[in-house]
C-alpha cells in the first residue's frame, strides 16, 4: 500500500509569510504564486520518506472503526481513533512478541560457537561506547573487568 501526502506549498507559504519575504528583493507571495508556473501542490510518498531514517509507519483511518462499528458516523468514528492513538503507540508484549516471532523466522538466532561469537561483538561495541578515560567511571570499568576475566576463565575450563 502506498500511502501519498499531499502538501500545499502555496498554503504553506501564505500562512508563514503573509505579508511577503525580504529577500535581495521584496517578494509577495501571493503574486509570486500567481504568476508562477507551478500548481505547488506536491505528493510525497510517505513510505519512501520515512524508510530513508529506517521507520514504518501504520496508518489508521475512520474506515477501521466504521468496519467494527458501522452505527457510527464518520464523526465519531474519528473521535473513536483519536482516542484510540495513544493505545496504538504504545509497544505492548503481543507486539514484541511479532517481532521475535517474524525476527526468528527470517533470521533463525545462532547457536554454538556463532552465538557465543555475535554475544562477544555485542559486548565490544558496548565496551568502544564506554568513556575513554576510565577515571569518569570506573565502577563500569572494573564491573566489566571482572565479568570478562569470569568468561576468560569459563572459555579456559571448556
Amino acid at each position: 500500500m502506498t500511502t501519498t501526502l499531499e502538501i500545499d506549498l502555496a498554503d504553506i507559504l501564505e500562512q508563514k509569510y503573509p505579508h511577503g519575504f525580504h529577500a535581495p528583493a521584496d517578494i509577495d507571495i501571493s503574486s509570486f504564486l500567481e504568476f508562477a508556473d507551478d500548481d505547488w501542490s506536491h505528493q510525497l510518498d510517505v513510505e519512501d520518506l520515512l524508510a530513508k531514517d529506517r521507520l514504518i509507519g501504520i496508518i489508521w483511518n475512520v474506515r477501521l472503526v466504521l468496519d467494527e462499528r458501522p452505527d457510527l458516523t464518520d464523526d465519531q468514528a474519528w473521535t473513536v481513533l483519536q482516542a484510540c492513538q495513544t493505545h496504538f503507540e504504545e509497544v505492548a508484549d503481543p507486539m514484541r512478541e511479532t517481532v521475535r516471532q517474524i525476527a526468528n523466522g527470517l533470521f533463525p538466532k545462532p547457536t554454538g560457537k556463532a552465538a557465543l561469537r555475535v554475544l562477544l561483538a555485542r559486548i565490544s561495541q558496548r565496551i568502544e561506547a564506554l568513556p575513554e578515560d576510565e577515571t569518569t567511571d570506573p565502577a563500569a570499568y572494573g564491573s566489566i573487568g571482572a565479568a570478562l576475566d569470569t568468561v576468560e576463565t569459563l572459555a579456559k575450563g571448556a
